[in-house]
């Protein structure tokens, strides 16, 4: 083997050896640093996780539960006549409330007197309306502000039946029968 190069300097075999003991230090570091970052990054992350875990549990937890009432003790909180303009105003108040002004086919109609809906036996003097709602929007989550304005309204609604159906052109068809009851004394 050769002593010197071309140029007649004296050739070093440890150079050489030296540079791949470098090359090797820095690639053992390199492996250990992003090990260390990467196993940084997913404790962060699962502690991330428990702490919305812990979040998602506690508001499930806090969540207003939901009660009925039986028929007999809705009674006195019922209107006592059947008051058509009243009850559309509160659904044109949900309307404005959803931002459902541009909303296409936009209809609703009111049939007075018509079967109950549930299965309970019911007073003589219970009478009920049914509301069939029909419209086109483009966003489902109008639909559903729609519908959380109506149950938050002043009236007593049941919604029996809401159908989303998703349109080709990216609008949401949305069909809702909803029932409200008045307690006709006179």
């Amino acid at each position: 083997m050769r002593k010197y190069n071309v140029f007649g300097q004296k050739l070093s075999k440890t150079k050489a050896l030296s540079l791949m003991i470098f090359i090797f230090i820095g690639v053992l570091a390199g492996y250990y640093i992003i090990t260390l970052t990467q196993t940084n990054r997913l404790e962060s992350l699962e502690q991330k996780e428990i702490e919305l875990n812990a979040e998602i549990t506690e508001l499930l937890e806090s969540e207003q539960t939901s009660f009925y009432l039986e028929i007999g003790e809705i009674m006195p909180f019922l209107p006592t006549s059947y008051e058509r303009q009243s009850i559309e105003n509160n659904i044109m108040i949900a309307k404005g409330f959803a931002s459902l002004h541009d909303a296409i086919n936009y209809r609703v109609v009111l049939n007075d007197d018509v079967g109950y809906p549930l299965d309970n036996a019911i007073p003589d003097t219970l009478k009920t309306v049914r509301i069939s709602i029909s419209f086109s929007t483009d966003d489902e989550q109008k639909a559903m502000t729609y519908m959380d304005h109506l149950i938050e309204s002043n009236y007593i609604y049941y919604i029996e039946s809401v159908q989303l159906s998703f349109l080709t052109d990216g609008d949401v068809s949305v069909q809702m029968i909803v029932y409200t009851f008045y307690n006709q004394i006179s």
